[in-house]
């Protein structure tokens, strides 16, 4: 499919720092890639889901708060696909940094006996600062990216050290928290992989594409399947943390029962609530 003319694209000249493998404005003068702009709707949806299954437990706001990071994360990235301008792309980037320390500060607030309430949001909130202060003068994605990462590394090791407080009587929830995780880490391990392939071949998956059917060749667009591992990735963590906590607490706990539609997890409350397998 023959790129549309630079006169006609609706957003201008590329401004960002970034210009990822797709090619710009084949679809519609209003989307400069089209695959990488819609697939942030799984974003959008997860989160949605993920809201309603709050709700309908009846557990903890701040998992809403989290499913709405997520879903802003997928709102920033949309603008920033859509249109390839700088301004656009820190509406992407920084809520990474934001949404990822949420998650971070959920890790705790998941174990009751955590003490450090206060302590954890401000130090989270002072990163966030440093990081955008910095980000916006050094300029540079691959700081960025390294500050990401280093809040992600840090959630897994939060994440490690709660799954192994759950007491391994509690059959039922270890085999399936495990799970979790698994897929969780499965859908950030696949993902990153596929956005490496992304950048390192990228003249290969555009040659291959120019010579299939544009649907066919929307398989190879390797950045947008980022946004969907990612994005279930995010969804089975905040699952487990939303599972974790009353999994740990003391006394009459609230126990839950895993259930699934396709790819995705959903919590209920047990009919008895002190079960243990």
């Amino acid at each position: 499919m023959s790129v549309i003319s630079p006169a006609t694209n609706f957003w201008g000249e590329v401004t960002s720092t970034i210009d990822w493998c797709e090619e710009n404005y084949t679809v519609s003068p209003y989307l400069a890639e089209f695959w990488n702009t819609i697939t942030n709707l799984g974003f959008v949806f997860f989160s949605l889901f993920g809201i309603y299954n709050v709700l309908k437990n009846g557990s903890s706001k701040r998992f809403i708060l989290a499913y709405l990071g997520v879903a802003f994360v997928g709102f920033g990235s949309w603008c920033f696909h859509m249109t390839l301008q700088y301004e656009m792309q820190l509406l992407d980037e920084l809520p990474m940094i934001y949404v990822a320390s949420i998650v971070m500060w959920l890790t705790f607030l998941a174990n009751p006996s955590s003490k450090n309430t206060v302590k954890v949001p401000f130090a989270l909130t002072v990163y966030s600062a440093v990081v955008t202060w910095s980000y916006l003068i050094i300029n540079n994605p691959i700081f960025h990216q390294l500050s990401y990462a280093i809040l992600v590394i840090g959630v897994v090791f939060r994440a490690i050290k709660l799954f192994n407080a759950v007491p391994k009587s509690y059959t039922y929830e270890v085999s399936r928290m495990q799970c979790l995780l698994w897929m969780s880490a499965l859908g950030f391990i696949v993902a990153f992989i596929l956005w490496n392939i992304d950048n390192q071949f990228c003249n290969n998956l555009r040659s291959w594409r120019s010579t299939v059917p544009f649907l066919i060749g929307s398989i190879s667009e390797l950045h947008g399947w980022w946004h969907i591992g990612t994005g279930l990735g995010s969804y089975y963590f905040i699952v487990f943390c939303e599972w974790i906590q009353p999994t740990l607490e003391t006394g009459n706990r609230k126990s839950f029962r895993l259930h699934w539609i396709g790819p995705l997890c959903y919590l209920r409350a047990a009919d008895n609530m002190n079960k243990k397998d």
